[in-house]
């Protein structure tokens, strides 16, 4: 059985085609192969990632981008961060000091963070993710698979099922998404 057995069909939105298109440009079929790093480094000639002790942010100028990841972070957060920061680039202009405190602003992070999302963990990878017959799948071993942190993966996967869901089960081939519980 696969988990594309129990995903909704849903029309695709601009981030998420903006997203696939930039991975099935680069022949991205598997999880394994999202290295965004080697994906800047090939077809972005104007951006150039830096690892530093400071918060991760992009800084734009004249088409120019310098994309700063904090380097305490744990490798997978820094892989969740650099995907911000790159959505930034590819979505947004101008310096976001500007609108501190301001509606665009929220917009904007939650923009890239949406793209983020659908550039770790596209839905046609996740559609082929085999599970069996009756298990928990949990969202560990997704974002294990995907090389993300439990909290993104919860994320992605409330992008698709609109809820906040702490647990897949599948039980008799019925699917079940159990809510968290607070």
């Amino acid at each position: 059985m696969i988990l594309g057995d129990f995903i909704p069909n849903q029309q695709t939105n601009y981030l998420e085609n903006k997203a696939n298109e930039i991975l099935l440009d680069n022949f991205i079929e598997h999880p394994y192969e999202i290295d965004l790093e080697t994906i800047i480094d090939i077809n972005y000639k104007n951006i150039k990632v830096f690892y530093s002790n400071q918060d991760s942010k992009v800084i734009i100028k004249r088409n120019m981008a310098v994309i700063i990841v904090n380097d305490r972070l744990e490798y997978r957060k820094q892989r969740e961060e650099l995907a911000e920061e790159f959505c930034h680039f590819l979505l947004h202009c101008g310096n976001q000091i500007n609108y501190k405190y301001n509606i665009v602003l929220d917009k904007q992070e939650q923009q890239a963070k949406r793209m983020s999302a659908y550039l770790l963990c596209p839905l046609y990878m996740l559609k082929t993710i085999t599970i069996p017959m009756d298990t928990y799948c949990t969202i560990h071993e997704l974002a294990d698979i995907f090389n993300v942190t439990y909290e993104f993966m919860k994320y992605r996967l409330s992008l698709i099922w609109g809820q906040d869901l702490n647990l897949i089960t599948v039980h008799n081939g019925e699917f079940y998404g159990n809510i968290s519980i607070e």
